[in-house]
């Protein structure tokens, strides 16, 4: 099956430190909306994100640090065989940066538009004269004041790591991560009642206000095992802890006043997590006549606690008891003053159905795959039994038990040695699961499931110097859970029935040439309704899907002269317009084009990257008029880099 990926150079050159910038650059992967959610093959992407992977946990509304990431995987797609319950279109692994044996050191320093600020650095060696004990640690701070209104923020991370190899058949990995974001929650951009108009209001609009915030703090903590009991027999185990610490004072929008004025409300909650994963498995090489047989086993664990504790206040006396109103505010002469939230009241309103749904969610599976070479065909077969329970409480009679069967076939053809075309089918699974985002349902909730089917081509051409794919795909989703465009309860999710998915998807990365290299996709994908409980919905293109995305990135280096060490990068994003939760309400598609300089000397490097050059405006991700994104305007990003 196809899986895309974003490499350390791609990362440095563009100067990405977050997941949302990253994902960008990978075929068929697009913003969902300012949230961290996105659209994979047309489907909508929040579960938690795997880390060397092993299962995390996502907040939804910040945004991971990859200060440690050397890779990001998106494996297109289900993938519920290997890794369990997750996202339809894809799920994304991220892979961290392991310690290496020669010394290696370097800092680097940012600066850019709106007094965005960033320190980062890092250093890898051996600990011990014998290479057996290896260490890593990369850290850094990020500050930025954003160009909408108050939506500055600033973030930091600390990651150290270790590997261990105490004799040839033994590797033990650890990766310590903590994190922490210090901002507010940006829910977008407000429009108007009676404008549809995405410039009727201004993209700098924001309805939170002075004294809001949310703070949180994410460790992770991993530890993996290799060990060689035989020549053909290999033993892997990992485990992984991820902790995280939210708390969040945030106006927003409870209904309109007027037609260019809004009712805010205003919530706090405090939001921790607690999520343990295992994975153990074996790996056995064998022969059975002209067959050769690579057998995979195993067995994963996942336990996710989550502890909210969420309020909502009003002002009665002014705005009625029940009303959940604190105040009124101006969409076209907004004035941002610190509000007396001390003055507030605790609403009536009643929060118990916005609580999350299972406190605790337990998955486990036991999974077994058969990798077949004969001549140049190779057969993949695969079965998973996931076992899923969500629960309030630990002896809940009413806790969700899901039990099911996820088979994976797969086969593959070398027409040439540099070039393999393949079919795929396998079949997904995805429960309710407490999340960052507070999600209620209308009705009690059916699990999601997926089938897949997919066909590709994979060649490195140029004499192996450039990798080239294709996929043609068809994704069908039972049980959609969506938004329910619900303005005064953003919480609100409603289940529609089926959707089905179809679309192409090409990449190219590499050296055209061996001072050249690129990187590009284009993917195509329509993703429709097929199934409805609204009919005249059935046939109409989903939300948030758009049908083309396209990437690019050209990078050509001077190898001699006197113009040696310098680089020159050119590259552009391209989405086409996309619906929205709310009918006839469209964004209209965008091209943005960035550039940047690069210039190396000894152990200095200079960078200067410009993006959205023409300084289009244009948006990203939306439910609907209230809740929107707008991107960056043009804005420029200058680094220097010390290689010690």
């Amino acid at each position: 099956k196809a899986i895309s990926t974003v490499n350390s150079a791609l990362l440095s050159d563009k100067m990405i430190i977050n997941l949302k910038d990253a994902v960008d650059n990978v075929a068929g992967v697009s913003q969902y909306s300012g949230y961290d959610e996105y659209t994979i093959r047309g489907f909508r992407a929040e579960n938690a994100r795997l880390i060397n992977g092993l299962r995390g946990y996502n907040t939804t509304y910040t945004n991971p640090l990859l200060l440690n990431i050397g890779k990001i995987e998106i494996l297109k797609g289900p993938s519920s065989t290997l890794y369990g319950n997750g996202d339809p279109g894809g799920t994304i692994n991220m892979i961290t940066k392991k310690p290496l044996k020669n010394t290696v050191a370097d800092i680097e320093l940012f600066a850019g538009s709106w007094e965005h600020f960033r320190i980062q650095g890092g250093i890898t060696g051996a600990l011990d004269n014998k290479n057996k004990f290896l260490g890593r640690l990369n850290a850094g701070y990020d500050q930025n004041k954003s160009f909408r209104y108050q939506s500055d923020g600033k973030s930091w991370q600390i990651a150290p790591s270790f590997s261990f190899f105490p004799n040839d058949k033994l590797e033990v990995n650890a990766d310590f991560s903590i994190s922490a974001v210090d901002g507010v929650l940006d829910r977008g951009q407000p429009g108007l009642t009676d404008n549809d108009d995405l410039k009727a209001t201004s993209k700098k609009l924001n309805l939170s206000q002075p004294g809001d915030y949310l703070k949180e703090t994410d460790i992770a903590s991993t530890v993996s095992v290799k060990y060689k009991i035989t020549g053909d027999l290999h033993f892997n185990l990992g485990y992984l802890n991820y902790l995280t610490r939210q708390k969040v004072a945030n106006h927003g929008f409870e209904s309109y006043a007027s037609n260019d004025s809004v009712n805010l409300n205003y919530t706090t909650w405090k939001y921790n997590t607690a999520t343990n994963t295992v994975s153990a498995f074996l790996t056995y090489d064998i022969k059975t006549g002209p067959f050769s047989h690579r057998l995979l086993g195993g067995y994963d664990f996942v336990h996710t606690s989550v502890d909210l504790n969420q309020k909502y206040y009003e002002i009665p006396d002014r705005f009625g008891d029940g009303s959940g109103i604190v105040g009124r505010f101006s969409l076209l002469q907004p004035q941002y003053a610190k509000r007396h939230v001390d003055r507030y009241k605790l609403s009536e309103y009643d929060s118990e159905a916005m609580e999350v749904d299972g406190e605790r969610y337990y998955t486990q599976g036991i999974y077994l795959q058969d990798m077949i070479k004969w001549n140049k065909w190779i057969l993949l077969v695969g079965i998973r039994n996931e076992c899923y329970r969500s629960t309030d409480d630990e002896d809940d009679e009413e806790a969700i038990k899901q039990n099911v069967f996820l088979p994976r076939i797969g086969l593959t053809y070398l027409l040439q040695s540099n070039i393999a075309v393949y079919a795929t089918f396998n079949k997904g699974f995805d429960p309710f699961e407490a999340a960052g985002e507070l999600q209620i349902f209308t009705d009690k909730f059916k699990p999601v499931t997926s089938q897949l089917f997919e066909v590709g081509l994979k060649s490195d051409i140029i004499q192996n110097r450039l990798s080239a794919s294709l996929a043609v795909y068809q994704i069908t989703l039972d049980n959609v859970a969506v938004n329910a465009n619900d303005l005064s309860n953003p919480n609100l999710f409603v289940q529609q029935g089926e959707n089905r998915s179809r679309g192409v998807e090409i990449e190219l990365n590499g050296n055209i040439l061996p001072n050249l290299s690129l990187s590009t996709s284009y993917a195509y994908n329509e993703t429709k309704i097929t199934k409805s409980r609204v009919p005249e919905e059935v046939g109409t293109i989903a939300n948030n899907a758009p049908g083309h995305t396209s990437n690019g990135l050209l990078k050509y280096s001077f190898p001699q002269g006197f113009l040696r060490g310098l680089s020159l990068l050119g590259g552009y994003t391209f989405v086409s317009k996309q619906n929205t939760l709310q009918k006839n309400f469209t964004l209209p598609a965008y091209f943005l084009l960035d550039a940047e300089l690069q210039y190396s000397y000894q152990k200095l490097t200079l960078s200067v990257n410009i993006k959205n050059i023409a300084d289009k405006d244009y948006w990203y991700g939306a439910y609907n008029n209230v809740y929107k994104w707008a991107g960056m305007p043009r804005n420029i990003m200058a680094g220097l880099k010390y290689t010690l």
